[in-house]
């Protein structure tokens, strides 16, 4: 999923990832069911496709996730 065979941009975790940056920037609530419902409806993300993208922008210390599940990007 990440990297995958057709080598097709617009299915890997990356691409999808970047859409999540793009909307948390852009957004003025940065919830996290505010952002996935956003994305679902302009790109038609799954849950599982999301929550890959938040793991991996969480682990390369991308974007914080706080106990009320506001999401911020990490400067």
């Amino acid at each position: 999923m990440l990297l995958p065979n057709d080598i097709k941009p617009e299915s890997t975790i990356f691409y999808y990832a970047s859409l999540v940056l793009k909307e948390i920037q852009s957004s003025e609530e940065s919830q996290i069911v505010m952002i996935f419902q956003s994305l679902k409806e302009q790109y038609d993300i799954s849950l599982k496709v999301f929550s890959y993208c938040l793991d991996w922008l969480y682990l390369i210390e991308a974007v914080k996730v706080d106990e009320e599940g506001q999401i911020y990007i990490c400067t």
